[in-house]
């Protein structure tokens, strides 16, 4: 699957990001230094978790071959998030924005075929906006209506994927990613796999739980904030939030930190209709 994901590519969603979840895995564009040391492959990485970033864009690809409700499923789903103190918005499209719209949308958005979905989330709650040959926005009338979109947010699968259980590896060399200056790891799929199912944390656990296996992942490292700026993995197993069963790629990445942008809610939603 990691030649097929190599043609793909990325780039949270929700709580707040702009998860390039489409489907396809593009290689960096580096520029290596001098090649490092390199650590034996359980070797801690330090890493700051992303949650200190005041505001961020990011994109989330997932890349799919299985099964999803019992039904075949091949193709990609992406998530382009900005999130903002005041909010974020999460963009989802994707070969299989079909089978996961219902369930971010509530009952009504299965009356829509959108070529797009929109997920808002402002002071004044959550929206949700079907974005077909007229956007139609709707408010979900349950609390965990985005959920499953919740967990596959950069924030989310970053910190779950990352967190300190796993997050060892060695150290591959120092790159450029997006003009940004980077550490790269290389992390074991057969630790990370063996970490994953003995963690402490519920979803971690869970998680690995639900693999059949893993492979290698690439992990960039902000030199200067220590934080991660991209991750590149490929799993076999299940994946809850999209209800999959099979050979699943991962592809996050942040495309921008700290940018000047605002997070509104669109004319459409003046009048919601409740979902």
């Amino acid at each position: 699957m990691r030649a097929t994901a190599r043609a793909f590519l990325l780039a949270p969603f929700l709580g707040s990001l702009t998860f390039t979840l489409v489907v396809a895995f593009a290689a960096p564009a580096s520029g290596r230094g001098a090649a490092l040391t390199t650590p034996t492959p359980t070797d801690r990485i330090p890493l700051q978790s992303i949650d200190g970033l005041t505001s961020f864009t990011a994109t989330v690809n997932l890349e799919a071959n299985g099964l999803i409700g019992g039904k075949r499923a091949v193709g990609g789903l992406r998530a382009d998030l900005t999130s903002t103190p005041a909010g974020s918005k999460a963009t989802i499209s994707g070969d299989l924005l079909g089978p996961i719209a219902a369930q971010v949308g509530g009952s009504v958005i299965g009356l829509f075929t959108p070529r797009s979905v929109d997920v808002y989330k402002v002071p004044q709650g959550t929206y949700v906006v079907a974005n077909g040959l007229v956007p139609v926005c709707i408010k979900p009338e349950a609390a965990q209506a985005t959920s499953s979109l919740d967990d596959m947010s950069p924030q989310a699968l970053l910190a779950m994927l990352t967190n300190s259980d796993v997050a060892r590896g060695r150290l591959v060399g120092q790159e450029t990613l997006n003009g940004r200056g980077v550490r790269h790891y290389r992390i074991d799929g057969e630790q990370f796999l063996a970490a994953a199912q003995a963690s402490s944390d519920p979803k971690l656990r869970s998680f690995g739980e639900a693999l059949w296996s893993a492979q290698d992942a690439d992990l960039y490292v902000d030199q200067a904030g220590g934080y991660p700026v991209a991750f590149r993995g490929e799993y076999s197993g299940s994946y809850a939030p999209l209800q999959f069963e099979g050979d699943f790629g991962v592809d996050i990445e942040l495309t921008g930190i700290n940018p000047n942008a605002a997070v509104t809610l669109p004319s459409s939603c003046n009048r919601p209709i409740s979902g």
